[in-house]
């Protein structure tokens, strides 16, 4: 679902009929995108004292999937916060590995390992490789 910021003027009319008509949805989406504002949270302290409050509010929610994020963030805050003092992520990691499986996955398993590792490196990086047959 689209961060509120990115809705034409069409997407907000039709998610606030949507969301007056569906009250357990209405929340789902404040929670949704209270945990979005966090990332927007310069420091450490006050990020911490946000994604506290959006766990006491996941908790209290009707849906038990905000529960089990809830419990998983509790698991893992301090991982999470972490962010905050040293803002890298694994995510261009994460993508490049998702990249790999699905071009392994779209070939149904290569028989030639030089030719999966040309589609990987022409599909992760852009560029392209002149293949040197002696």
């Amino acid at each position: 679902m689209k961060g509120s910021e990115k809705l034409t003027a069409n997407e907000k009319q039709q998610l606030d009929e949507m969301l007056k008509e569906h009250s357990e949805l209405s929340y789902a989406y404040f929670l949704k995108e209270l945990f979005r504002e966090i990332y927007q949270v310069n420091d450490y302290d006050t990020a911490d004292s946000l994604l506290e409050e959006w766990i006491q509010l996941a908790w209290s929610s009707p849906f038990p999937s905000f529960h089990q994020v809830a419990k998983t963030i509790e698991n893992w805050k301090a991982q999470i916060l972490q962010y905050f003092l040293t803002p890298f992520t694994n995510g261009r990691i994460e993508g490049t590995n998702h990249k790999i499986k699905n071009i392994k996955r779209r070939a149904f398993g290569f028989r030639n390992l030089e030719r999966f590792r040309l589609r990987v490196f022409l599909e992760c990086t852009g560029k392209t490789y002149k293949n040197q047959v002696a």
